[in-house]
């Protein structure tokens, strides 16, 4: 079973315990649960155990209130999970946490059904996976389209001074005036030389990514088409 680590922010001790109650019931994950009274405690408890998965944060709390902490939050760090939680369903109150960066809202009476509180941070949780594999999938598009550029300029850059190379062994090889044989076989392994060469400048634009399983936690692997016939760009 895959463990989560959940901060309680909530100054009612009653309310705390309830919330703790519903977690060891789960049967999706094993929480790991801290809570504490205030945000300023909550804070400290962050900067001292850190990194959390979850934030179940009461919006009205002595000191600092819900709104101020999770704006804080939210100026360090976007990938933890964020529910508020109060007693009030204010539409304002509603509006302010989403437009600062909360993952839900759920007011205190919602929460008298358990499953209400576990779907709430089962839905955040798949949400911050999502937008991290969008994250990832964009990095990985802008690394291939990088290495595209360079390998395709490195093709122009070579195609000119190889078909150089090859008309002039070519032209070398066939002049009668060359009666030397080593000389004559040297010409013909520069030109099969120069024919491998090409072959291959025909394939590099064509620079695939491969991704071979999870073992490799994500390393991705670049490999060139076997075969240029197959792979002609398109007119």
């Amino acid at each position: 079973m895959i463990t989560r680590k959940i901060l309680i922010v909530e100054d009612e001790p009653s309310v705390a315990l309830t919330f703790e109650h519903i977690l060891k019931k789960s049967l999706e994950y094993n929480y790991q649960v801290t809570s504490v009274a205030s945000a300023e405690s909550a804070m400290e408890t962050l900067l001292k155990s850190g990194p959390f998965d979850v934030i179940l944060l009461d919006y009205f709390l002595p000191g600092m209130d819900g709104a101020e902490f999770l704006k804080m939050i939210r100026s360090e760090n976007q990938e933890l999970v964020v529910v508020v939680i109060s007693a009030s369903q204010d539409y304002k109150i509603v509006h302010d946490v989403f437009k600062l960066g909360a993952d839900d809202f759920l007011s205190k009476q919602e929460i008298a059904n358990s499953y209400v509180l576990e779907k709430a941070i089962l839905a955040g949780l798949e949400k911050k996976e999502y937008q991290k594999e969008i994250v990832r999938r964009d990095t990985a598009r802008q690394r291939q389209d990088a290495i595209t550029t360079v390998v395709r300029t490195v093709h122009h850059e070579l195609n000119n001074p190889m078909a150089i190379v090859t008309l002039t062994a070519s032209k070398l090889a066939a002049s009668s005036s060359i009666a030397d044989k080593k000389l004559k076989e040297s010409l013909d392994e520069i030109q099969q030389a120069v024919e491998r060469m090409s072959e291959i400048m025909k394939r590099l634009p064509h620079l695939r990514e491969e991704t071979y399983g999870e073992e490799l936690r994500g390393l991705r692997l670049y490999s060139l088409p076997k075969q240029s016939k197959d792979t002609e760009p398109s007119p």
